[in-house]
């Protein structure tokens, strides 16, 4: 005996497996950019001098330390976005914030805005401080 699918299952199927798909993009898109290590960071974002370090931060995190070289643009403040259309989109950029939480939406959208070449420090500037690596202080 055959046995067929009602219009009613068939449609519930469908709406499972759409509802699966944009859950799986939902998760995937939050991974941000790909994840360095702090030696692959370092080794990488001085590779060249048209690469830039940006440091998310707020300015009283950024004044206890950052990296050597860093600029700014704080994640937390009103102006995020307009700084971020300050820079060039063409450049590749390593952004970091403390533990990598706001680092994920920052380079999220800084993908959305055209940013192609963009990566992250893995855990954030506490795995950099971790690995032993240095941070400077702006007087």
């Amino acid at each position: 005996m055959k046995t067929y699918l009602s219009y009613i299952q068939i449609t519930a199927i469908i709406f499972g497996l759409l509802f699966s798909l944009a859950f799986i993009n939902d998760v995937l898109a939050q991974e941000g950019a790909p994840k360095l290590s702090p030696d692959k960071f370092e080794k990488e974002a001085n590779k060249k001098k048209s690469h830039v370090i940006l440091d998310i931060r707020t300015p009283e995190e950024v004044a206890e330390g950052h990296i050597e070289g860093a600029q700014f643009a704080d994640f937390l403040g009103e102006h995020f976005e307009e700084d971020l259309n300050k820079l060039n989109k063409k450049r590749t950029y390593y952004v970091y914030c403390r533990s990598a939480k706001r680092t994920i939406p920052a380079t999220e959208k800084m993908k959305e805005m055209g940013f192609k070449k963009v990566y992250m420090l893995e855990e954030g500037l506490n795995n950099w401080i971790e690995a032993g690596k240095p941070l400077v202080k702006t007087p």
